[in-house]
């Protein structure tokens, strides 16, 4: 991915998850009045209290309250409150779906489940803030001693992401302060939002451009890298049927599990094998591996494709064997299973990247009743009222593009996206545009029950393979990776246990 072709996207930052904090009182009123004497010296003594109270409510005290020292510069609480949110908000994002299989419950406090054996969740987001503080400040170092200053489309990027931050609260009914408080604590202010959301813009510019200058690689160099991991680019067209070896599953009385005996585990590993064996021989006499498992046991597993990905496992490892030739076919014998393998042949991952313009229509599209929920139906409907006014020139596709799509990524381009790689859009969206004979300017409606309907218009091809990108993308990873690591490990930060009680 070289500068020519595409820059390196930048980072954003978005404040995920609902929050509604509601306001409370911190204690009520004296009713009964006594000696007035008595009483006003405990009046003032209270009166006293609720001004503490107020201040340390409103964040005056911990918003000064140093958290982490980096190279000697001091970062406050609501500084790291910020890059702790990040963290958290970045795992959220990429493994949301699946925290709980993480050991996460997101409706539980997070230092009080454990992330490991010595640290708990909090603690884990913890570390995860320091270091990404450590690599911002390293990069924006580098940056200001460079003369990297943020302007241009990062500037505009910092304006557009502050100004959907400001949208989302007034979505969700939120003045942009009271926002700021209820997701980062109550010592965030809208002045150190903006200068660490700067910050973390200013880095990423920096990272960005140090990449494109120093990570160019050349074809000779992708093409060295993908012989050393081909197995990751390529596909496979073969198949493989899963004959379970395990013996029967057996209970006492109590419904407690019984552990099978050695002559019972081989007894059923023998008859798994057998059973391998005569799928395989139907294999050989003609049947397609799916007809032949089937017809052998209808309880045996198999997946047969075109594209088979690797993955590390006995099947794996046989059927991306350099020594593979088309034809082979063999028994495999793994843990407690026996696997029918069968290899057809094997290539590269070559499908092109392509430029495409769409158009997304979602229920924001329509004119719905209050809690009404679009259909595929009247989503498709619509699109295709809009494409029916499209005057047949991709200068109009795009401006109708502006003027409809609710996709934020491309409706100010046009709809345009370019040089995109297999794999990055949804299956519906990419299928349209690989399917056989597409050509420029084609036209067409797809549907996502994940995104909405979206009217396409093919660019066309590029000229990059998929399996060039994805080794050039790879290698410039491992290389930022290692860089940023390198300027993680150059700076010292030092924690506060005083301040860093109060972030998260």
């Amino acid at each position: 991915m070289s500068a020519s072709r595409e820059k390196k996207k930048r980072q954003e930052f978005t404040a995920g998850g609902a929050f509604d904090p509601k306001n409370s009182r911190a204690a009520e009123e004296a009713a009964v009045r006594r000696s007035n004497r008595l009483y006003s010296g405990i009046f003032i003594a209270l009166a006293v209290v609720a001004v503490g109270l107020l201040v340390y409510n409103s964040g005056i005290i911990g918003r000064n309250q140093t958290a982490v020292t980096i190279d000697g510069e001091k970062y406050t609480v609501p500084q790291t409150a910020y890059y702790y949110q990040q963290a958290y908000q970045n795992f959220m994002n990429t493994y949301g779906g699946y925290a709980s299989l993480f050991g996460l419950d997101t409706s539980k406090p997070l230092k009080d489940q454990a992330y490991s054996e010595d640290q708990s969740w909090d603690e884990f987001f913890k570390e995860q803030a320091v270091d990404n503080m450590r690599l911002v400040h390293a990069a924006k170092t580098a940056a200001k001693e460079e003369g990297v200053v943020l302007d241009g489309e990062e500037l505009e990027a910092y304006n557009e992401n502050l100004e959907a931050f400001k949208s989302a609260a007034a979505q969700q009914g939120y003045s942009y302060k009271a926002y700021l408080t209820a997701i980062y604590g109550p010592t965030m202010t809208p002045s150190i939002y903006e200068a660490c959301s700067q910050d973390s813009f200013l880095a990423s510019k920096y990272s960005s451009e140090y990449s494109e200058k120093n990570f160019v690689y050349s074809d000779e160099e992708i093409q060295a890298y993908y012989e050393e991991n081909k197995n990751t680019y390529d596909l496979v067209d073969g198949g493989y049927v899963t004959v379970s070896g395990a013996p029967e599953a057996k209970t006492d009385a109590d419904g407690n599990a019984i552990e099978a005996t050695e002559e019972e585990k081989e007894a059923a590993m023998a008859q798994a094998k057998e059973t391998a064996q005569q799928i395989l021989d139907a294999y050989n006499a003609g049947q397609d591996l799916e007809s032949a498992a089937t017809s052998v046991d209808d309880t045996a597993s198999y997946n047969v494709s075109e594209e088979l990905s690797y993955s590390s496992s006995t099947y794996g490892d046989w059927l991306f064997d350099e020594s593979r030739r088309s034809g082979d076919a063999e028994i495999l014998e793994g843990d407690s299973v026996y696997y029918v393998a069968v290899f057809n042949g094997r290539q590269r991952q070559e499908a092109l990247d392509y430029n495409v313009r769409h158009i997304l229509i979602t229920a924001e599209s329509l004119e719905l009743a209050e809690g009404e929920e679009a259909t595929e139906e009247q989503l498709t409907a619509k699109a295709q009222e809009i494409l029916d006014s499209w005057d047949g020139t991709e200068d109009g596709f795009a401006a109708l593009a502006n003027e409809n799509s609710k996709d934020p990524g491309s409706n100010t381009t046009g709809g345009l996206y370019e040089n995109v790689p297999k794999g990055q859009m949804i299956s519906e969206f990419q299928n349209w545009c690989y399917e056989p004979g597409r050509k420029a300017g084609d036209t067409g409606i797809v549907y996502s029950s994940s995104t909405g309907a979206h009217i396409m218009y093919f660019v066309g091809y590029g000229d990059t393979q998929y399996w060039h990108y994805a080794c050039e993308n790879a290698m410039i990873s491992d290389a930022m990776n290692e860089w940023q690591q390198s300027l993680i490990d150059s700076v010292t930060a030092e924690t506060d246990e005083g301040g860093m009680k109060s972030v998260g």
